[in-house]
């Protein structure tokens, strides 16, 4: 049970990070992305040639933000790291940027200090190939696209594994899209770490009713916070759980019981 749990929390921190590292196109040639701010610094995964605007951003209070003049930070190509020399003026926040990217697409990878097949990545749902879609440089962290991927139109999606947790950098994608990921992570991580093939498919915001019409048993619960099927399959056998997520406490649910764990 405490491997699971650590499995779950694993995905709970891959979930809070695609949600915190959204990327859009809303111009042809604009780059914004939101990227947290600590102590002080920042870091971009994808590199910019040119930042046009930055704007920090109360995490409390999203309408307060402070724009920044140029003067006011520091920007390194080689790292995408943001440092900045005024004083940070809100205490929970974080820096806005829009700006043109560097082309080819390059991607610092800040935290990640594994090999080359550590590293899983996919583009519009298919696993990209290292030296035929992208090269990675393990000593500068660097992740370039080949010339010619637009990563404009393109949907894509990177995990590497530190120690704490899961590095994630992705472009909103769809439900469906989610799912294809889900599975290609498990399976990446299966050849990783060996055991079982096991994937958890975010089903948040969905009704209970059309979760147990996909799991194929019953689910009497209240709306929880947040939702996940967890299939395993070990030795030809599947065996489907969800979890249920509540603000004090995580209900099991399986086809022959429910189980409840306070938090």
């Amino acid at each position: 049970m405490k491997r699971v749990y650590t499995s779950l929390f694993i995905f709970c921190i891959l979930l809070s990070g695609l949600a915190a590292a959204p990327f859009s196109f809303t111009k042809v040639n604009s780059f914004p992305v939101d990227t947290e701010i600590v102590n002080r610094e920042a870091s971009t995964y994808f590199i910019y040639s040119q930042i046009e605007t930055l704007e920090i951003v109360n995490s409390d209070k999203k309408l307060q933000k402070t724009k920044l003049k140029k003067g006011d930070y520091t920007y390194d190509k080689n790292t995408g790291k943001i440092s900045f020399k005024i004083d940070i003026p809100y205490e929970n926040c974080y820096a806005h940027i829009d700006g043109i990217p560097a082309r080819p697409y390059t991607c610092y990878l800040k935290d990640f200090d594994g090999s080359k097949n550590e590293l899983l990545v996919v583009l519009n749902n298919l696993t990209a190939v290292e030296r035929k879609d992208y090269v990675y440089e393990p000593s500068k962290k660097l992740l370039v696209f080949r010339s010619d991927i637009d990563i404009s139109t393109t949907s894509y999606y990177m995990v590497y594994y530190v120690q704490t947790a899961n590095g994630v950098v992705n472009k909103t994608i769809s439900n469906d899209y989610n799912d294809v990921i889900a599975e290609l992570r498990a399976r990446h991580s299966q050849e990783l770490f060996g055991g079982p093939l096991v994937i958890y498919k975010d089903r948040t915001g969905v009704s209970l009713s059309k979760v147990s019409k996909e799991v194929g048993f019953k689910i009497n619960l209240l709306p929880p916070r947040s939702c996940t099927i967890c299939e395993t399959y070990d030795n030809k056998q599947k065996k489907v759980t969800v979890y249920c997520f509540y603000k004090n406490k995580v209900v099991e649910c399986t086809q022959n019981r429910t189980t409840e764990y306070r938090n």
